[in-house]
């Protein structure tokens, strides 16, 4: 009898570990699929956070294009200033030499300018007016 009691008494204590393991697999199943929803969601932002990433560098590129486009359309803008200005210049030592040519050296004034033009009317000392 003493056996069959030990027995017995192994018997309810494998019993009270497995009711117990069964406890801790049933716990780490709750968390297991809980890793793995968060495991699935790391995975959806990381897939979306790629598609960001992607769409802007893609972005980036385009800025960079446009911007070295710019930077093509100023250059030439700036040397088209630069050559009017030097043609603006030509035009007021012609017209300074052809007045002193025909009158010597007078004293002109500059007047009324005109914005859309980008020019003024000139009245020379002897009164005489060009617009």
């Amino acid at each position: 009898m003493m056996v069959e009691n030990k027995l017995q008494n192994q018997w309810e204590q494998r019993l009270k570990l497995r009711a117990e393991g069964n406890k801790l697999h049933a716990e780490a199943g709750k968390l297991h699929a809980e890793g793995n929803k968060l495991h699935a969601e790391g995975d959806r932002l990381r897939a979306e956070g790629d598609k960001l990433h992607a769409e802007g560098s893609r972005l980036r590129a385009e800025g960079d294009r446009l911007r070295a486009e710019g930077n093509k359309l100023r250059a030439e803008g700036n040397k088209l200033y630069a050559e009017g200005n030097k043609l603006r210049a030509e035009g007021d030592k012609l017209w300074a030499e052809s007045i002193i040519r025909q009158y010597g050296n007078i004293t002109l004034e500059w007047k009324d300018y005109i914005p859309d033009k980008s020019t003024c009317s000139c009245e020379l000392e002897n009164g005489e007016l060009y617009n």
